[in-house]
């Protein structure tokens, strides 16, 4: 083979590897636009139409529409019946991977109810005909206190927690007189219905059913401190419920 022959042959060879290693220029800029659909979705969860795609992010609607079908198809966009374009299943997987689960959310909140006010805190989620407690917390230091496992269960029919979460649900006939005055009020306390001489405050993390089926609740032997923990309990029900929200 002649030194020019090879000469092209040799960079013909380093230019079909340089190809390679490099991405076209369609296919970076297919993705840079998807990439910028993806972006406007996720900051509009309620929904954006093509056209309101293709005004955020100045693409022609005809790009937006080929994106979407194919996001769409992947799992990423979701259409709805109205035609509204929405984050799918795949981009919320992608938001969650960051996210903290609501148990590592809630712990260090409810290790501050504990020690702030010397007795047990807990999160417990309705499950059939029971209350579960997904999450607990004993003060660090502290003659006596009540013990909760996680896993442990309470029937749903008495006590401050099924109480609280009753009234996070939608309001029912069946529902008894002290489930109406938790919704009205906020928060169930109980004295001794699950514990002989315990006191509780729960506090429901939904309402009307929005959001979960579950409750913060401190619990004591000592009444004073129930009363005392109220506003807290009350303030870690509403932050764990904006977590709740936030992570859907």
């Amino acid at each position: 083979m002649s030194r020019s022959a090879q000469n092209a042959t040799d960079q013909g060879d380093t230019e079909a590897a340089e190809a390679v290693k490099r991405p076209s220029q369609p296919a970076a800029q297919t993705l840079i636009r998807g990439l910028a659909v993806l972006r406007a979705v996720a900051q509009r969860p309620q929904g954006l139409t093509a056209t309101e795609i293709a005004i955020q992010t100045g693409l022609h609607r005809t790009v937006v529409h080929r994106l979407v079908n194919t996001l769409t198809a992947e799992g990423f966009v979701a259409k709805d019946a109205t035609g509204y374009y929405r984050p799918g299943r795949e981009l919320h997987s992608l938001a969650n991977m960051s996210q903290p689960t609501l148990v590592e959310f809630v712990q260090p909140h409810l290790q501050g109810l504990a020690d702030d006010h010397g007795g047990t805190a807990v999160v417990f989620v309705a499950e059939r005909d029971n209350v579960v407690a997904v999450a607990t917390a004993v003060p660090a230091q502290g003659d006596y206190h009540l013990a909760y496992r996680k896993g442990s269960r309470q029937p749903l029919d008495r006590g401050a927690a099924p109480d609280a979460i009753l009234a996070g649900r939608p309001a029912t006939a069946e529902d008894s007189a002290a489930v109406r005055e938790v919704r009205r009020r906020g928060w169930a306390v109980s004295h001794g219905q699950v514990e002989p001489g315990a006191h509780a405050v729960a506090a429901p993390l939904a309402r009307d059913g929005d959001v979960l089926d579950a409750c913060v609740t401190f619990i004591s032997h000592r009444r004073d401190r129930v009363d005392e923990a109220t506003h807290d309990v009350l303030m870690v029900a509403e932050a764990t419920r904006a977590f709740c929200l936030g992570a859907k």
